[in-house]
């Protein structure tokens, strides 16, 4: 948001479930001069138009959404009856396109459930009660791809026989909100310069791919011969509505904000009047403002107000001669009081302070006034309110000491010292960031200067510190593995993190998984090992230590584990397969340890499971009774999922050795046993029992007879069978030898 806007944080919602989106259609655009030379119509909308008969054929659109989003290239099927992609409404047949919102934010509750499951059932009630509805086509966005702004995709041609409701329902919420794009590549998608089109969007969320929403309703008016959108705004503040509303207010079209499922019935009523009656005329109110005549940068400064005073009117201040009702440099509602407080912006000049109605045909500008501002010596320019714990940006003017600052303390403080937050003017030349308390409440922003007889407070500037706006949207019921990817909003301040504790736990320490908002949105959290009830949770970090801001359930459901080997006995050393049912994590493994042991470590052998499946594992080289087990990696430890008791044998060896040779001289050596790589054939001294230190040794090649050589000395000595198994080097077998 631009420096000097008022950020107001009260929620003031409506919903309308997209059972109502069809009911708006009605209430749309005004007609144009067609655009000659256009291209044919993917399908005939004139009333009466003769129809092919047969079955239908795939209908292939390519599309391009402006510089946010691919070209999008879609084959569909085509309507079998061309009539049936159009709707009938007084003014004549329109096309219409419902843009769909499934980022990763439609995994947020209201009141308990996902916002994707309420515009499932929105969406098949709209079809339910008005099935004429049923023939509008379907974009989504952030469905497929997690940070994809190109992830945007037609789903269903106006008049398709794939039902809508059924198209919606297999969205999965994932990535980013690139709506600017979307409502452009319905757009397109509508051939807005040649049919009477309507697009309705429902966000949950405002453009979170750089594009701007006010410029796209501009261009899409002056393209469209009779084109509207309506904007549902699903579980967004004023403010954050107030960022998206101008792109249907730009097309003629209605912005409704809707917050939860009870307000549903009315929304539907308000809509369904508009509809009979067409769209609204245009209605009349007059209001007065009196301010300042002149005001400094930076400034607070008091607005007294008469006018109509609905719930979303707001006094501003602009450029003068400035037009839009979106934009404006500093806001303040006309419900939080009056007068209404407003902020200077930080550039001298003429500007003017406008009354915006919220009028049953869109915001409208009822009277201004014009006031001056003047620049100053010594300046603050900052939000006038701004969430716990966010960083605040303040632009500043002073004389710039050496130990000059600019501090937050509680509003009406007036020593120098104990200060809540402070920043030295001079490593932060023009502009200074400073970290906001965590605790709400009203401050005062101030510029202090080190002067030769103390310090001295040249500039004071109220700050309103608010409760912020924080959500955590993910799926709230999954399975052990993996990970839990959760897009959140928030401050996203230096130190916040995002974790996962048992539910119920209220500690800002011990968590079973956390990460930090640097780390970008969505983030990956690491899943618990264990399956049950947990809590989600947007932790704070600020000056006055850890916050909880946001708690949301999670429900952490178990899967199966199994094993299968390929034999439940082996000989020692033997290399088995085994299949292998489980999430794969990145450090799961298989592993064999001794019949009964309980630790994740200590393993006599094991395999980490990666994609193949069934697995090799080698078994351990001393005979006896083991353990096969599946131990699962997870950000709290490994935990042993699945075991199968498996036995392993002696192997069979024999060796054939001369019963003396002498000193110095070379024999020959005949073995039979499994010849693994790396078993060798040895020959110590009479009593030696470590498997190092070997007078001679050659390594067993299959087929082959052994050679080794004697010692120069006389005595007696043995040849053993050493073999090498994943657990360490064992003589298996040994026969005696006499060097002469």
């Amino acid at each position: 948001m631009m420096k000097g806007t008022f950020i107001m944080t009260n929620r003031y919602k409506l919903l309308v479930s997209c059972a109502a989106l069809g009911l708006l259609v009605a209430a749309c655009g005004k007609p144009k001069v067609p655009t000659p030379d256009v291209p044919e119509n993917i399908a005939p909308t004139t009333e009466g138009a003769e129809m092919p008969s047969g079955p239908a054929e795939a209908e292939t659109t390519a599309l391009e959404a402006g510089d946010a989003a691919n070209i999008v290239e879609a084959s569909l099927e085509a309507p079998a009856n061309p009539a049936d992609a159009v709707i009938k409404t007084p003014k004549g047949p329109m096309k219409v396109m419902v843009v769909m919102d499934s980022s990763g934010s439609m995994w947020g509750q209201i009141d308990g459930r996902s916002k994707r499951d309420i515009a499932r059932e929105a969406v098949r009630a709209m079809v339910d009660s008005n099935p004429d509805l049923g023939s509008a086509g379907l974009i989504a966005y952030g469905h497929r791809r997690k940070g994809d702004c190109k992830d945007i995709e037609l789903m269903r041609s106006p008049g398709a026989r794939v039902p809508l409701a059924d198209a919606v329902d297999k969205l999965v919420p994932v990535g980013k909100t690139p709506l600017t794009a979307a409502v452009e590549t319905a757009a397109d998608a509508l051939k807005i310069e040649e049919n009477r089109a309507t697009v309705i969007l429902v966000t949950d969320g405002i453009e979170t791919c750089d594009a701007d929403p006010c410029a796209a309703g501009l261009s899409l008016e002056e393209r469209g011969i009779d084109f509207t959108t309506h904007v549902i705004g699903f579980g967004l503040s004023a403010d954050e509505g107030r960022q998206v509303a101008c792109l249907a207010e730009e097309t003629g079209g209605r912005y409704i904000e809707a917050s939860n499922a009870g307000e549903l019935s009315e929304a539907l009523k308000s809509v369904a009047e508009a509809v009979e009656s067409g769209p609204p005329e245009a209605a009349t109110a007059t209001a007065s403002i009196d301010g300042p005549e002149t005001v400094e940068i930076g400034d607070s400064f008091s607005v007294s107000w008469d006018g109509p005073g609905t719930e979303s009117d707001y006094v501003d201040i602009v450029p003068t001669g400035y037009k839009p009702t979106s934009g404006e440099l500093s806001y303040g509602y006309t419900r939080h009081g009056n007068p209404a407080t407003l902020r200077a912006p930080g550039e001298p000049g003429e500007y003017q302070l406008r009354y915006v109605w919220t009028a049953p045909q869109g915001r409208t500008v009822l009277v201004t006034r014009p006031i001056i501002v003047t620049d100053a010596e010594v300046a603050l320019m900052a939000e006038p309110t701004i969430g716990i714990g966010e960083p605040l940006t303040v632009d500043w003017r002073g004389p710039d000491n050496p130990s000059d600052y600019v501090d937050i303390v509680p509003r009406g403080y007036t020593r120098t010292n104990g200060e809540k937050a402070y920043v030295y003017t001079r490593d932060n030349p023009d502009t200074l960031t400073i970290r906001v308390p965590g605790t709400a409440g009203a401050y005062d922003l101030r510029y202090v200067a080190q002067a030769g007889d103390g310090k001295k407070v040249l500039k004071t500037l109220p700050l309103d510190v608010t409760e912020t706006s924080v959500d955590l949207a993910f799926n709230p019921a999954i399975s052990l593995g993996g990970v839990l990817v959760v897009d959140w909003s928030g401050p996203g301040t230096q130190g916040d993190y995002i974790d996962i504790v048992p539910r119920g736990y209220t500690l800002t320490s011990g968590e079973k998984s956390y990460a930090y908002t640097s780390g970008g949105n969505p983030l990956e959290l690491a899943l618990p090992g264990e399956p049950g009830k947990y809590d989600v949770r947007y932790v704070l970090q600020s000056a006055d230590g850890r916050t909880l801001l946001k708690t949301v359930p999670l429900t952490l459901n178990d899967i199966d584990f199994a094993l299968a080997p390929s034999k439940a006995s082996g000989i020692s050393g033997e290399t088995i397969s085994v299949n292998w049912t489980g999430p794969g994590n990145d450090g799961d493994y298989v592993d064999i340890v001794p019949r009964g042991y309980k630790q994740t470590s200590g393993e006599k052998t094991y395999t980490y499971i990666k994609a193949d499946n069934p697995l090799t594992i080698r078994l351990p080289g001393a005979a006896g009774d083991y353990d096969l087990r599946y131990v699962f990696a997870s950000s709290t430890g490994r935990f042993v999922k699945a075991v199968r008791p498996i036995r392993v044998t002696p192997a069979t060896v024999t060796l054939d050795v001369p019963s003396s040779v002498t000193a110095g001289a070379n024999f020959d050596v005949s073995w039979t046993g499994p010849g693994y790589a790396n078993d060798y054939v040895d020959l110590v001294p009479e009593g030696h029992t470590s498997t190092s230190g070997e007078l001679s040794y050659a390594y067993i090649k299959k087929g082959e007879t052994l050679t080794l050589i004697a010692p120069d000395e006389a005595g007696s000595f043995i040849v053993r069978y050493v073999l090498q198994g994943p657990d360490g080097r064992m003589v298996v077998t040994s026969k005696p030898i006499t060097v002469n």
